[in-house]
């Protein structure tokens, strides 16, 4: 005999909805990580979406939350021709057309290229004598001329930097920045630095520094520390960092580490408490040396870690170590380009993690770029830029 169950009778519950309130719906959205592809796509779901994701109180949100620019890619410096290259994958990755610099393609690959911060890029044409601040994401462009007492004979430009000026909008309408120039002068027995404002549209006077030997030229882009910008820089006896102080203008020479490899390839960055810091990187091994202040007040250097770098590194670099070369470095994460082995890798300072970015057999600078940046301030968000940045992905 056969019994009949009955099955007891369930009900279906309602599915779950978020409940129809824009500031729930904003905290979601502020958790969205910061590539270049999330706002954009999240302003495509509905109306409703992009509404928020362009309001400017949102950006600033977010920005506050994210306290750090992506690195969407770097520009490679190539016989005085700047490549974009994006070390992205997609739906982030973006399109070398998208940052081509066809200004310098048309005059023959003259300009230099000095860095990038703050969303934008600095050149130098040493044949014209001026420079070019360029922002990539939004092509706007600006030429200035170097002050004549520059001559290019005498008195040398070797590097420089740009920067946003504080609580500063993006655009060159809104946004005034700076940049400033360093080089050598007397025969190569003195390094000068000079200031140009975008609001008065003036250069300041030189200011000079005595050497402490002769200087032949400045490696790598500066770095900012604090309200100051260093400047690696090399003569006949070996290296010296020359400090410009942007509050005050003025230039200062700081020795370098004395035990340290003159000959090696270096960087400084920023650390808690504005330290300056600097990484030695030569013959196999890593060293970290910061700047500290003993107990009679004199300022000296301290030798905090070395790394042999055959046993940190994974396998792909292991091999050939003795081979690295540094390329660039992104200040902001602390991440340093290396070539090993006809490779690119992007090598984590903090954790001593490199991984690949691609292939090649072209040892070329390497400058990274971000397109917002920490200390200087992003426009505020509108359809247009959220239209901008869709078109830069392709979305």
């Amino acid at each position: 005999m056969n019994r009949l169950r009955r099955r007891r009778g369930t009900s279906v519950a309602p599915p779950v909805t978020l409940p129809d309130d824009d500031d729930l719906l904003s905290e979601i959205l502020l958790r969205l990580p910061p590539r270049p592809s999330s706002l954009p796509r999240a302003s495509l779901v509905c109306k409703r979406w992009r509404r928020l994701v362009t309001d400017p109180a949102f950006h600033r949100r977010f920005r506050a939350r994210h306290r750090n620019p992506p690195l969407i890619g770097v520009f490679e410096d190539y016989l005085g021709y700047p490549f974009f290259r994006s070390v992205l994958d997609p739906p982030d990755l973006i399109p070398r057309e998208r940052f081509r610099l066809r200004l310098a393609e048309d005059e023959g690959g003259q300009w230099r290229f000095y860095g990038c911060r703050h969303g934008r890029v600095l050149l130098f044409n040493r044949a014209k004598n001026e420079i070019l601040v360029w922002v990539p994401d939004t092509g706007d462009h600006r030429r200035v001329a170097v002050p004549p007492e520059i001559d290019g004979k005498e008195k040398i430009i070797w590097n420089g930097a740009v920067l946003s000026a504080a609580n500063a909008d993006d655009g060159f309408s809104s946004c005034p920045f700076k940049v400033v120039l360093v080089g050598v002068a007397g025969n190569n027995t003195q390094m000068f630095a000079c200031v140009y404002c975008s609001e008065s549209g003036k250069w300041s006077d030189l200011i000079s520094v005595a050497a402490p030997f002769l200087v032949f030229f400045f490696r790598d882009p500066g770095i900012l520390v604090g309200h100051a910008l260093y400047w690696m820089a090399s003569g006949d006896h070996g290296s010296t960092i020359l400090q410009f102080d942007l509050d005050d203008q003025t230039p200062a020479v700081i020795e370098w580490p004395s035990d340290s490899d003159p000959n090696c390839y270096t960087q400084t960055w920023l650390t808690e408490g504005d330290c300056l810091r600097v990484a030695t990187f030569s013959r196999g091994s890593l060293q970290m040396w910061e700047r500290k202040v003993c107990s009679e007040g004199v300022a000296k250097w301290v030798l905090q870690k070395t790394y042999e770098l055959k046993n940190v590194l994974n396998p792909e670099i292991r091999l050939n170590v003795e081979y690295v070369t540094k390329l660039g470095y992104a200040q902001d994460i602390k991440v340093m380009f290396v070539w090993a082995a006809h490779s690119v890798f992007m090598l984590q300072l903090d954790s001593l993690q490199a991984k690949k970015v691609w292939e090649s057999c072209v040892i070329a600078p390497i400058h990274p770029y971000a397109i917002l940046s920490k200390e200087g301030k992003k426009s505020e968000a509108s359809p247009d830029n959220i239209l901008l940045v869709n078109e830069m992905l392709a979305v």
